[in-house]
């Protein structure tokens, strides 16, 4: 990392908890817990797009085309969005301090949002917990909201704890596979048909964590996943067969990870406030709730005293500079240069 401070601080969501983002086309995509949710241009700093999207905490938000966004809540909806005209060209977007106007609703479909997962999105199809019972998957299709196959995994998940069923914590659609982390600590992969009427298969399942694991981040490239949890593992898996491998840190609570764009390195938010990669980032007073890399066009960013206020970022020489985004239940977004 460069530097033991992050270099600009976002502050647009005021004391709202951050809880989800997302970034693609030069665009960090936000959502808190009030139910706000934002677009900030990454060359300026500043929120193109903002407008409360939901009437409870957001659980996702993914930018799925040049205009298009999907957002996930506790409102037991989730919603596809698309913007009413193209994003400005690069730079000008927040000129003036003057937002976009607030994208058009294409499609609200109702889902079972009393739990903690965030929904995945792969090629218009939508893995969400499923609508009756959150230890199950259900698959959706987005341009009309029909569930593809419903209830994935009930054959498989077996009660941890009395007779109640672990709920799914995190998960990931991959194509025809869905990678899902459990409240009891369990990892578990199941490969699912373009039929509906053919079952899914359990592929494999991995102890990774002894508590309930928080997030799970893939790398399809690389055939691999780290997950993290409510105890100090980190865990490492191979997406094929489930292999893994453990890390025992120094202290338990791990809210969100994110692996690299080189699939070398990742970074971890923790309970205790602190980000982990190669070592210890401290900025934030509570948990870091979510993290993402974003790779932006850039000057050369200044750093100094003053690198928490509002101010337009001046630098020579664009070039493209990697950036980790953490959002945190203080309200704040950090952003690091990562090198």
């Amino acid at each position: 990392m460069g530097g033991v401070d992050p270099y600009w601080i976002l502050r647009h969501h005021t004391s709202s908890s951050v809880q989800s983002l997302d970034f693609s086309h030069r665009f960090l995509a936000t959502g808190d817990i009030s139910g706000t949710v934002s677009l900030v241009d990454l060359t300026t700093l500043r929120p193109a797009f903002q407008w409360s999207a939901h009437t409870d905490s957001i659980l996702t938000i993914l930018i799925i085309g040049p205009k298009e966004i999907l957002t996930h809540a506790r409102d037991n909806t989730l919603k596809h969005w698309r913007l009413s005209h193209a994003p400005p060209s690069v730079g000008s977007s927040s000129i003036g301090g003057k937002l976009g106007a607030t994208p058009e609703l294409v499609r609200t479909i109702g889902v079972n949002a009393l739990n903690f997962s965030k929904c995945s999105y792969d090629k218009g199809k939508v893995a969400v917990p499923n609508a009756l019972d959150a230890a199950y998957i259900d698959v959706l299709e987005l341009k009309t909201g029909a569930r593809i196959h419903e209830a994935i995994g009930r054959p498989d998940i077996k009660p941890s704890v009395g007779t109640r069923l672990p709920i799914v914590m995190s998960l990931h659609l991959l194509g025809d596979n869905i990678v899902a982390g459990y409240e009891d600590g369990i990892v578990k992969s199941w490969s699912i048909s373009s039929n509906a009427d053919v079952s899914t298969n359990l592929r494999w399942q991995s102890r990774c964590h002894s508590e309930s694991v928080m997030s799970v981040n893939l790398c399809q490239e690389d055939n691999f996943g780290i997950s993290v949890g409510a105890d100090d593992r980190i865990a490492k898996f191979e997406l094929d067969t489930g292999k893994r491998e453990l890390v025992q840190t120094k202290f338990p609570g791990k809210a969100s990870v994110v692996i690299a764009p080189d699939a070398k390195t990742f970074a971890v938010g923790a309970w205790d406030r602190s980000m982990q990669e190669l070592g210890q980032l401290n900025y934030h007073r509570d948990t870091v709730e979510c993290l993402i890399f974003a790779s932006v066009k850039t000057g050369e960013l200044e750093e100094d005293e003053d690198s928490d206020e509002d101010e337009e970022v001046e630098g020579k020489d664009a070039k493209t500079q990697l950036i980790l985004a953490a959002g945190c239940r203080d309200g704040k977004i950090s952003l690091w240069k990562y090198s």
